[in-house]
């Protein structure tokens, strides 16, 4: 990842990857610019063409070249280990025994308990309101994460029933949400 968070309206990176051929333009991500590169080990120079001006980000590594002057930052990646996915994909977790699952049936008298109850955070929907409406008469502190989970199944006018799953993330003031729609065909 390299970032190029000084200002500017239209930044580009080119380094000694490809020989200085090519100048990859970053994307604009909040106030900072931001490019994803593959690298594999070693040690690279780069620099910034940020507005037109060739520039180098003075919070990184950094050198001057003795023969041309030029400043440019360092980006060391000799002591980098690639993730060896094969591995990975090889693994298979253990499985759950036998004696972790029941297939009792239920009975009357389990459909009239009151269900456990919810812990004080997951009363109010903590996405949608603010931080004071909820915890205004509460001396718990808002948690740092939440996720909120919703599952909907619609019959269409066709007849095709579909399920739309959502989850709601938030940490902090940062929220994603993403929406998975499915038809169930017979």
């Amino acid at each position: 990842m390299i970032m190029w968070s000084n200002g500017g309206k239209d930044v580009a990176v080119e380094g000694s990857w490809d020989d200085w051929k090519s100048k990859k333009k970053l994307k604009k991500s909040g106030k900072d610019f931001t490019i994803m590169k593959a690298l594999p080990s070693g040690v690279y120079h780069y620099r910034f063409m940020v507005d037109g001006e060739w520039k180098h980000a003075p919070d990184v590594p950094w050198m001057i070249d003795q023969e041309t002057g030029n400043v440019y930052n360092i980006l060391d990646l000799q002591d980098f280990i690639s993730e060896d996915l094969g591995s990975i994909a090889s693994f298979e977790p253990p499985l759950s025994p036998d004696s972790s699952y029941s297939n009792t049936t239920l009975c009357s008298e389990d459909y009239a308990k009151e269900p456990p109850l919810v812990p004080l955070q997951l009363y109010p929907n903590l996405l949608n309101m603010s931080f004071n409406n909820v915890y205004n008469q509460s001396t718990l502190s808002r948690p740092q994460h939440v996720v909120l989970d919703h599952l909907y199944i619609q019959k269409t006018k066709n007849g095709q029933p579909v399920v739309a799953l959502a989850t709601t993330r938030r940490f902090k003031a940062k929220y994603v949400t993403v929406v998975l729609f499915k038809s169930l065909q017979n």
